[in-house]
């Protein structure tokens, strides 16, 4: 890491490469006038959540975010809630949308937290609550499992692709 990048603010010591990922997505984020996009093309195993959650916080941090959303297959959305709890040693509030449509329309509106507020979604349900999701406004958003969208014609890329322009920051 460079002398002028923030410490990592998670509970675990960070691997070198880890430490590297980090200082690499707040410099492209800063090199694009304080916001843009970043990806972490890392082996699986390697840390990517760890990495992206201590981006999170950074920036959480340093008030440039307020909310984050997390869009991951259904498979691994508790995984982000676990992580979260095992590693961000920053103030925060998780939310995952689970149930009906109607339900996670309802989660979404009515969720408020103190500290970083964090919405993780599935790909199927982030286009399917696009509008909700636009309204609830993310400042940044990651794309776990980014080959998800590799199809620009499917909706959740169509999704992904409207409300990442939205977005100050994107993380895939």
């Amino acid at each position: 890491m460079t002398s002028n990048t923030p410490a990592m603010p998670i509970k675990v010591n960070a691997y070198r490469h880890q430490k590297e990922a980090y200082a690499f997505v707040l410099k492209t984020f800063r090199q694009n006038g304080g916001s843009g996009g970043a990806s972490l093309l890392m082996e699986m195993g390697t840390g990517k959540t760890l990495t992206a959650i201590a981006v999170a916080g950074t920036l959480s941090d340093a008030m440039r975010i307020n909310r984050l959303l997390i869009v991951a297959p259904l498979s691994i959305l508790g995984v982000w809630k676990e992580e979260f709890e095992k590693f961000a040693d920053f103030p925060y509030t998780l939310e995952v949308l689970e149930g009906t449509s109607d339900k996670k329309r309802e989660q979404l509106t009515k969720f408020r937290g103190d500290g970083l507020q964090v919405v993780v979604v599935n790909y199927e349900s982030c286009w399917r609550l696009e509008k909700e999701i636009s309204d609830w406004s993310p400042d940044m958003i990651i794309a776990d499992e980014g080959h998800k969208m590799k199809s620009h014609k499917t909706q959740a890329s169509k999704a992904m692709h409207y409300l990442g322009a939205q977005a100050k920051y994107r993380l895939l």
